[in-house]
């Protein structure tokens, strides 16, 4: 069964994007082994303390390294990268070995979903720089097209993401062509 996990772009417990990847989670099912990467204590990164490794960069790394896929669910802050999750992803592109630069980091060759809820621009800008930034660090992306959708009003004033059947079926079928592009 795949190991698949779940990077929400927004440390907000009840942020819509981590509402949306449950939802992933419930359409999936038992069809894979899903958890959350908990990275609410990695540090900014700086190599003053880049060794040893700080404790909260080796949890991320080892639950990246031990997943078959990564599926990322993100806001966007200013129609880019939320800087919270860009620094993640500096942390987890850099080597794995203190004395080899060249060898790999815990998210190179890794494959990757891409999701997002926000405001009218469906989160199109952070989908465009996440996929610009898997080019640099090594990272496949699977799944058909990157998913971003667009919040009500209503959903804004009672913080609760609220998908219609439509989008709910695009959802699905996202799901689906993930799970056979982890299998190949």
């Amino acid at each position: 069964m795949p190991r698949i996990l779940m990077i929400v772009g927004s440390l907000r417990e009840h942020s819509f994007n981590r509402q949306l990847a449950r939802e992933v989670e419930r359409i999936i099912g038992d069809r894979a082994e899903v958890s959350y990467l908990d990275w609410h204590d990695v540090p900014f990164m700086d190599q003053d303390i880049e060794w040893p490794t700080p404790e909260p960069v080796a949890a991320a790394r080892a639950a990246v390294l031990s997943a078959d896929g990564l599926w990322f669910f993100s806001p966007e802050y200013n129609y880019q990268i939320p800087g919270g999750l860009k620094n993640l992803l500096d942390w987890l592109s850099r080597p794995l070995d203190e004395h080899d630069r060249t060898s790999p980091s815990a998210i190179k060759g890794k494959r990757a979903a891409v999701s997002g809820v926000g405001g009218r621009g469906a989160t199109a800008g952070m989908r465009k720089d996440l996929e610009r930034l898997f080019a640099a660090i090594g990272v496949e992306r699977i799944g058909g097209p990157s998913l971003g959708f667009a919040l009500s009003p209503e959903e804004w004033t009672s913080d609760t993401l609220a998908l219609e059947p439509g989008t709910m079926g695009a959802l699905e079928a996202a799901v689906d062509d993930y799970l056979a592009a982890l299998e190949r």
